[in-house]
């Protein structure tokens, strides 16, 4: 008799975003989007107040936001919105062509049919939304394209790792999409559609090669747009 309860009992849960899981969503995009700014200052009441939800809740989601390196506690002054720098950007490209590199073998290994189909419907989302005005989707529709590949590559583990990284990766891709020139539109939808076609080929050599140069490449123009905006702070700071 015990048996067949057991077996009888419905272990499925629906699964539905928490109120924190809410909450930190909307805080995390209004840092992306810019709505607040690097360096702003993150007041529990006055988000509060404009989101209607608890301080507890809102303690929750910037706890949850500085996990992921978007927000930063100074002792004595509350939260901010970090203030990426150089170093911080060179340190998360060198660990994304790592990561990504490596995935790009294993996804011309292991990808199923399914896999390389999204892969074809992810990079064609990211090539039509690559224009100044859709900085924001441009960038979540990059971050599906290498989800798809980390996916393929069977790992759960550097999933878990390349996770780490998204939110920061996400903003660095968001402020660096704001700023390119349409050459350089150009250029890297090129080298995406290369990576595309050597991942659809399963040639893991020239896509391990390829990610490895598109990710050093973002690198450098991400901590060009950096040292510039950190610049540009510095001497606003100067002024007052």
């Amino acid at each position: 008799m015990i048996e067949d309860k057991k077996a009888s009992t419905d272990w499925a849960i629906e699964e539905t975003p928490t109120l924190r899981d809410q909450t930190t969503t909307i805080l995390r995009e209004a840092i992306l989007d810019e709505t607040f700014a690097p360096g702003d200052k993150l007041v529990e009441r006055t988000l509060a107040d404009r989101t209607g939800v608890s301080r507890t809740s809102i303690r929750e989601a910037l706890a949850q936001l500085e996990a992921e390196g978007l927000v930063t506690r100074l002792a004595g002054r509350g939260m901010r919105v970090a203030q990426l720098t150089v170093e911080d950007a060179r340190a998360i490209y060198e660990a994304r062509a790592i990561l990504e590199s490596a995935m790009a073998r294993l996804f011309v290994e292991r990808a199923t049919k399914e896999n390389m189909a999204e892969l074809d419907r992810a990079v064609q989302e990211a090539v039509q939304s690559d224009t100044p005005g859709t900085a924001r989707k441009h960038a979540s529709n990059l971050d599906q394209v290498f989800d798809v590949i980390t996916r393929g590559a069977g790992n759960e583990i550097t999933w878990q790792m390349a996770s780490v990284l998204r939110t920061r990766v996400t903003y660095l891709r968001t402020i660096t999409s704001r700023v390119a020139s349409s050459e350089r539109r150009v250029e890297s939808i090129q080298l995406l559609e290369d990576i595309r076609k050597a991942l659809l080929a399963r040639d893991g050599d020239r896509a391990e090669q390829l990610i490895r140069g598109y990710v050093e490449r973002s690198a450098a123009f991400a901590m060009q747009v950096l040292g510039s905006m950190n610049k540009q702070d510095t001497g606003k700071q100067g002024k007052q």
